[in-house]
């Protein structure tokens, strides 16, 4: 699968919606939240906390977006 900036994609409970090839506006299918996310860092409170403690934490937004960069790799 091919994926495409400024088209969004379905992972998991999340959709990814790339803005460039290394950021992306990821939110809950609902659309209750958007958040700005790369493949190392987001804007979410559970990102920004824990990864105080654990340099190496990745949210789910952070997982989301690394699924879809690796569906772009694989293209």
């Amino acid at each position: 699968m091919t994926v495409k900036i400024g088209e969004p994609y379905y992972a998991g409970d999340l959709v990814v919606f790339f803005i460039d090839e290394n950021e992306a506006v990821v939110t809950d299918y609902d659309c209750r939240y958007e958040l700005r996310a790369t493949d190392s860092t987001c804007e979410c409170c559970t990102f920004r906390f824990r990864s105080r403690s654990n340099p190496n934490f990745a949210c789910r937004h952070i997982e989301a977006v690394r699924r879809m960069q690796a569906r772009m790799n694989e293209g």
